[in-house]
């Protein structure tokens, strides 16, 4: 098996993962704040929303290179913290997915 990404390129990539993962979970927060209040602006939230899915997505295109590049038969090596960074960015994942259903009920139920 050939060699397709070092060890040190693994960990930035780890740490941009965890990065962007963090700026979603930031930022579904705070729109989860504004969710609180008892004057919510949808506009605003919806901005916060699609930002953090945008990190999501920047966090997962590279989680999936690392998949292609071992599926194409390249080496990368084992690494406890890009696990971390797969795990967080499963976790907060979630947590944009379970907001953005919050958002829809609570629009749903003030109509």
């Amino acid at each position: 098996m050939e060699l397709g990404i070092s060890r040190d390129q693994l960990t930035t990539i780890s740490m941009n993962v965890i990065l962007h993962a963090g700026n979603a979970r930031d930022l579904n927060m705070s729109a989860l704040d504004m969710l609180a209040k008892s004057d919510k602006d949808y506009d605003e939230i919806k901005r916060k929303m699609d930002s953090a899915r945008k990190e999501i997505n920047q966090a997962h295109k590279l989680q999936t290179d690392m998949i292609q590049l071992e599926a194409n038969d390249k080496e990368v090596p084992f690494s406890v913290l890009f696990i971390h960074a797969q795990d967080t960015l499963m976790t907060i994942t979630s947590e944009v997915m379970m907001t953005e259903k919050i958002v829809t009920i609570l629009k749903n139920l003030e109509e």
